[in-house]
């Protein structure tokens, strides 16, 4: 983990250097911010409060927390994304069905390399489901995996290209890849959201899920408390929000 968190950083100091000698063309010199910015090769769209998507946003958020203590006090911010050149890669899986939106959390000192060139499989990646793209249906899971800093987290919210799910419930740290003929592993909680208020959304065409509601008991005899989604293909997730919350 701190491999992966450290060539990351990297990545993040080599776009901060790349743009302090940076300037506009006519000898204009950018404001340091947009220059940082440009770095991204991202487009990142604020919400405003009242608009539906920041709607959907909190209620997933506030649904999928856990109740009592707990350090992320509010959501600040949310921002659409559009990573340059994204949406060609990801059209790869159009016939894909089975579309989520899931959770992702990681450490501020990496937000921007990862918008930079999206979730990736790290080549010291692994875990409980072995080396793919984890994400989660439930805040509190994905929140786990969050480093702040100055008082504010950051966490990406996912568009998976799921597909045909294969079903785990003990650890396999061997995986590399779905089963044939199943596109993705889908590690089965004891606990996840109320089916009964799943959500709609259409994304750029695409009908995508969106797990709202409070998690229940699921009955189902698991090493895993919350429901984990792994992708072994880079392509078949898309960062469609950045969330920003106060600690």
């Amino acid at each position: 983990d701190m491999l992966n968190v450290l060539s990351d950083i990297t990545a993040a100091q080599a776009m901060a250097d790349a743009a302090s000698g940076g300037g506009a063309g006519g000898g204009q010199r950018l404001h340091p911010t947009d220059l940082n910015y440009q770095q991204l090769h991202a487009t990142l769209t604020p919400l405003d409060a009242s608009a539906s998507e920041h709607a959907m946003v909190q209620t997933y958020f506030e649904d999928g927390r856990p109740q009592g203590v707990y350090g992320f006090r509010q959501l600040a911010g949310v921002f659409r994304v559009d990573r340059h050149g994204e949406a060609a890669r990801f059209a790869a899986h159009r016939a894909l069905g089975n579309r989520r939106l899931l959770w992702h959390g990681t450490s501020v000192a990496v937000v921007a390399a990862i918008l930079k060139s999206g979730l990736r499989i790290m080549p010291h990646s692994g875990g409980r489901v072995g080396r793919g793209i984890y994400l989660a249906d439930q805040h509190q899971k994905s929140a786990a995996y969050v480093t702040p800093a100055r008082g504010k987290a950051i966490m990406f919210l996912v568009e998976a290209a799921l597909g045909t799910e294969h079903h785990i419930t003990r650890d396999d740290p061997s995986l590399v890849r779905a089963p044939p003929p199943c596109d993705s592993v889908v590690a089965l909680g004891r606990s996840g959201p109320d089916h009964d208020d799943v959500t709609y959304v259409s994304i750029d065409g695409a009908q995508v899920e969106v797990p709202l509601g409070k998690p229940k008991p699921t009955h189902v005899n698991s090493s895993f408390h919350h429901n984990e989604f792994l992708v072994y293909n880079e392509s078949q997730h898309r960062i469609r929000y950045v969330c920003v919350f106060d600690m």
